[in-house]
């Protein structure tokens, strides 16, 4: 399997959209899926990222179990933490898929759910919400017990912290460029900050290869942009991308 792959008919985004709502909502005690973002303006692209807000009925219990069906669903090449909160929330890289596809996903309790929702603020930014999934049977945590094991807790190193953050930002300028844009950090050098990291972590970290996970986003990013130029350059034709 590989670790990356290209997008070429933008589908991609949908399709992990669908694979996801459909995990999530097999579980009772999820109450409800909600999108933020470009997926929920319709106004994602090649670049974008799905960022999903999950309410749990008992978030402690719950969100260890919806965290199992998303790595049951979607191979995981890469899991960070956000700062400041807890596991299971966090991004999700998958395997085989665009590296620019990541799972953004947080989980609350219905009534902190339903305050972000409300107020149409998280984090002190605006965003706005679409309803995925909204349950109509009772919650049942031994059913949904039942149907899956809960994902345990993922020991993040310290190094795999900063490659995490490195990878978000070099991911972000890169798709800036490539839509275009003027953006706030120099690909080159996040490119370099990462890949200096990656060299000075171990090649197996918790969950897998992570420098291999590393240099395969590396060259997909410098494959795409090539083709993304040859596009723009009116003395060539490219096929593909």
């Amino acid at each position: 399997m590989r670790a990356v792959r290209d997008d070429p008919r933008g589908r991609g985004l949908e399709r992990i959209r669908r694979e996801l709502v459909a995990a999530l909502s097999a579980i009772t005690s999820v109450r409800n899926i909600d999108s933020f973002g470009s997926v929920a303006t319709g106004c994602a692209d090649h670049w974008s990222d799905l960022d999903l807000l999950v309410s749990c009925e008992v978030p402690e219990h719950t969100a260890w179990l919806a965290a199992a069906a998303i790595r049951s669903t979607k191979r995981v090449a890469f899991y960070r933490m956000f700062t400041g909160v807890a596991q299971p929330s966090g991004r999700y890289w998958f395997c085989n898929e665009s590296p620019f596809h990541r799972l953004d996903v947080t989980f609350h309790s219905p009534a902190e759910h339903a305050a972000v929702c409300r107020s149409g603020v998280r984090g002190g930014h605006p965003i706005h919400v679409r309803p995925e999934y909204m349950a109509h049977v009772p919650a049942d945590l031994s059913a949904d017990r039942r149907l899956t094991s809960p994902a345990s807790r993922v020991d993040v190193t310290p190094c795999e912290t900063k490659i995490g953050r490195l990878l978000y930002l070099h991911l972000e300028a890169a798709k800036t460029q490539l839509r275009g844009r003027l953006a706030k950090r120099n690909v080159l050098e996040t490119r370099a900050a990462l890949l200096d990291a990656a060299a000075e972590t171990p090649i197996l970290a918790v969950g897998g290869d992570l420098v291999g996970f590393v240099a395969s986003v590396d060259e997909f990013i410098q494959r795409i942009s090539d083709m993304t130029h040859c596009k723009t350059d009116d003395h060539v034709t490219c096929e593909g991308f």
